[in-house]
């Protein structure tokens, strides 16, 4: 499992991404979730779920729409 500090730079880098070459699919961000417990667990969780989805609306889209990612 990544840690926090890597998952919070993968979501970072994946936001940019989804800026710069499919503004369009910029509705679909999301703050990053708040985890309000006290395990860190739960926390890279959520934060490893955020991930996950962000690149899945990435990846569908751009099959979808016949683009390829740089």
């Amino acid at each position: 499992m990544k840690t926090k500090i890597e998952l919070e730079q993968h979501i970072i880098k994946i936001t940019g991404i989804i800026y710069n070459e499919y503004p369009e699919l910029s509705k679909y961000i999301i703050e990053i979730p708040i985890n309000d417990s006290q395990g860190d667990e739960i926390n890279l969780k959520n934060l490893e779920d955020y991930y996950h989805s962000l690149e899945e609306i990435v990846s569908k889209y751009a099959k979808n729409t016949h683009i390829s990612r740089k």
